[in-house]
């Protein structure tokens, strides 16, 4: 299975900004799949379908073999991660820090 693309992916894919991604949601004419409340991941082969039916795209051409995601820089990829995780990283981080004032108190 491949990786499901970000609304940053999908963007840059098309070569539209996220509001338009968003757009395109909206009117039905792209499936997101919802994470925590908004929509994060979209499937490829749909959006490079959504590529050729909208005539967008024109400044990314498809190489034969070559992985279809766009890069991320590292910027993006921590931003993803902190935002997909922030719940558990606060949570571990309130139990280390429960954890060490018991001892300290005990």
């Amino acid at each position: 299975m491949e990786k499901l693309w970000t609304t940053a992916e999908v963007a840059t894919c098309l070569g539209i900004s996220e509001g338009e991604v968003e757009q395109l949601v909206r009117e039905g004419k792209l499936t997101g799949y919802k994470l925590g409340g908004q929509f994060l991941r979209f499937q490829p082969q749909q959006v490079k379908g959504l590529q050729g039916t909208l005539g967008v795209g024109a400044r990314q051409v498809p190489r034969a073999g070559a992985s279809q995601a766009p890069k991320l820089r590292w910027q993006g990829r921590l931003r993803d991660f902190l935002y997909l995780y922030d719940f558990y990283i606060l949570s571990v981080l309130l139990l280390i820090g429960v954890m060490v004032y018991l001892m300290s108190a005990g």
